[in-house]
């Protein structure tokens, strides 16, 4: 084997490595962790991306006979063959997941989109206005080059639906969600930046408000969420849920501090509202971390149904509950989104498949929102969002 042959190969095994180890950090981190489990295999995956490459280039490289030195890969010793296939092996799901990303589609049911963004940070000129846009406590990734993290993106999505229900007269209804998820209380972004999210909510003058978990990292943040989501229920009825970060905390606590603000928990539950003219089964999920799926009862003489859960990963129960609509957050857009390769991490058992956007299963939509915040304060091509879905039923 010539030296560029050999420089391909283990160039190749470094990839598919990384690609195991992304595929393992995904999963674990869609099941009933904890924090400390889920850090430890973090911190295996660190090391197990960090150290294969100079592992594989001395011992399958530069040994005799190795890679690097004219020798073949059947030169090698067994354990290092065995090690090498399987490290190449993970260049199929690498493949598969950059091909799926670049011939994504959206569904037909998504009519139209239209985006505006604003650079938040930029927009507040003085100092003392820039602090509080960006926090108290600004890590070191919260400076790297091209963070988009205060950069929020304000999307309006037409959809349309077939109603289940079409009384007589009525051929064409629309109702207006407005979608946001994951603001992750921490400290960075700052109070202003929320502030000024809430100020885009408020314009869009939906008929709800939906908010599918993640709400807090730190409690003492609370009053943040407090206000936000106060205001919020002065414009428009909201409906919220609670995802993995909540369960870490005290989430009855939180749970009760959202009713508080005005805002229908839906956790673990279904209920019939009426809005306009329709009639809407919403329903709301916190598994694997809180609770069970709810009960919810076959189709009725509702328009739409809509479930809530913080992550897509209740998909399968939400087809066989006929939903119509699965509202999401969780996957954060994968935070990190790689020219030509697409996101790498979201924490799915769908690895970044559902990352974010929106997305047809069976007869149902799936809106998976990137959300607002962030644990790990970094973003590149995976601004914050908040979505106004505007939703037609014929």
């Amino acid at each position: 084997m010539n030296l560029s042959a050999g420089i391909a190969l283990l160039l190749f095994a470094c990839i598919g490595n990384a690609a195991w180890w992304a595929i393992v950090v995904n999963r674990t981190h869609s099941f009933q962790l904890h924090a400390s489990c889920l850090k430890f295999v973090r911190k295996l995956h660190d090391a197990g991306i960090i150290l294969f490459p100079p592992f594989a280039f001395w011992f399958m490289g530069c040994g005799q006979p190795g890679l690097l030195h004219g020798g073949f890969v059947t030169d090698l010793s067994w354990g290092l063959q065995y090690t090498l296939f399987v490290a190449l092996c993970g260049l199929v799901p690498f493949a598969w997941s950059v091909a799926r990303w670049q011939t994504r589609r959206p569904p037909k049911e998504l009519l139209e989109v239209t985006s505006q963004h604003f650079d938040v940070l930029n927009q507040h000129q003085t100092d003392s206005e820039k602090h509080l846009v960006c926090g108290d406590r600004v890590p070191f990734l919260a400076r790297f080059p091209l963070n988009e993290i205060y950069r929020l993106e304000v999307t309006r999505k037409r959809l349309r639906l077939a109603g289940r229900q079409s009384p007589e007269g009525e051929s064409h209804r629309t109702i207006k969600v407005a979608h946001f998820s994951d603001t992750h209380f921490l400290g960075c972004p700052g109070q202003r930046f929320f502030e000024f999210a809430t100020d885009r909510l408020c314009e869009l003058q939906p008929d709800l408000f939906v908010f599918t978990g993640d709400l807090m990292d730190d409690e003492a943040l609370f009053p943040w969420a407090s206000e936000m989501f106060s205001r919020l229920a002065d414009v428009a009825p909201g409906y919220s849920i609670l995802g993995n970060h909540d369960w870490r905390l005290d989430h009855s606590g939180i749970r009760q501090g959202m009713i508080d603000a005005g805002w229908i928990d839906i956790g673990e539950q279904q209920m019939t509202a009426r809005v306009g003219d329709v009639t809407m089964l919403i329903a709301g999920t916190e598994t694997p971390w809180i609770g069970n799926n709810p009960i919810v009862p076959s189709p009725k003489r509702e328009d739409l149904r809509i479930l809530l859960s913080h992550s897509p990963d209740q998909r399968n129960f939400a087809v066989e509950q006929q939903f119509d609509l699965m509202l999401c957050g969780h996957n954060h857009g994968g935070q990190v989104v790689l020219p030509a390769i697409g996101p790498v991490y979201a924490p799915s058992r769908y690895g970044v498949k559902y990352a974010g956007g929106t997305y047809r299963h069976g007869q149902m939509l799936i809106h998976v929102s990137r959300g607002l915040g962030a644990k790990e304060p970094l973003r590149w091509n995976a601004c914050p969002e908040i979505t106004l879905l505007e939703i037609d039923i014929s």
